[in-house]
């Protein structure tokens, strides 16, 4: 069986270490590397030493190796990373699957256009789960109408998260938003505090908690005059966000080139 070289960009972060440990597991896979920005307190440092793992690997700040040495890079990083990423994953013909939240419009719209020639997968969440709660908001939101059934989505993560709202809280505001054909950006409100007028029928809201070490809790709240209906997600742990991000990198692997999301592993 031929393996597939899979790098890790961000591989210290919470998911990052999480992928790496993963990747040394799995009997698929040859771990390419790590790759670090390079004023981290730890590049050069082995992975055996830091994480306790049976590699020779150490924490890289060398993006044109990693990227070179691999079939898929896996990108859990930060928006101007993920920028730049995208430019030496095209440069190295390497497939790229991105999991970095709170991407800019200009981030999205250079990750369609590479993905004409390199094989992209880009998802706000890797869990399987949250991408069919991704379906089961579409679906809902087009039944239960805005003048009857009003939407607010809360999400709750760990005190080390910095977007807020979440990118999956987005995307589900997004999904909720096609279910009715409406401009997400219209609808969308994240900030009621300096509001003085009452709530606009078919307005989205958000509300966001920050503590602990919670790994991701979402609901989709479809309101109305008599009933409530209340769609959730919890992660228990990363593991759910690993094995999506391992699974999508596999995928990605056998494409030649193209945009893909979640959805194309569901129903692959």
């Amino acid at each position: 069986m031929t393996l597939i070289n899979i790098g890790i960009a961000g591989c210290l972060g919470r998911m990052g270490k999480e992928l790496v440990k993963s990747l040394i597991e799995d009997n698929r896979i040859n771990f390419s590397g790590g790759l670090e920005h390079s004023d981290h307190k730890d590049l050069n440092k082995k992975f055996s030493t830091l994480l306790g793992l049976n590699t020779d690997h150490q924490v890289s700040n060398n993006a044109e190796k990693i990227f070179s040495d691999s079939d898929v890079v896996i990108d859990f990083t930060t928006p101007s990373s993920t920028a730049q990423n995208l430019i030496t994953a095209k440069k190295n013909n390497t497939s790229l699957v991105i999991g970095t939240t709170g991407l800019t419009q200009d981030i999205l719209k250079n990750i369609k256009e590479i993905s004409k020639d390199i094989p992209i997968l880009q998802s706000a969440n890797m869990s399987l789960g949250v991408n069919l709660l991704f379906q089961l908001v579409q679906q809902a939101a087009s039944i239960l109408d805005k003048t009857n059934y009003d939407i607010e989505i809360s999400e709750t993560h760990h005190k080390h998260k910095i977007d807020a709202p979440s990118g999956t809280a987005i995307a589900l505001g997004e999904y909720a938003s096609k279910g009715r054909n409406t401009d997400f950006n219209q609808v969308k409100v994240f900030d009621r505090l300096n509001s003085t007028e009452k709530r606009n029928t078919g307005d989205i809201g958000f509300s966001v908690i920050r503590g602990g070490e919670i790994a991701g809790e979402h609901t989709v709240s479809l309101i109305g005059t008599n009933d409530r209906i209340d769609l959730s997600h919890k992660a228990l742990n990363r593991s759910i966000f690993v094995k999506g991000a391992v699974e999508a990198a596999i995928f990605l692997s056998q494409q030649k080139y193209g945009f893909y999301t979640m959805d194309d592993i569901i129903h692959s």
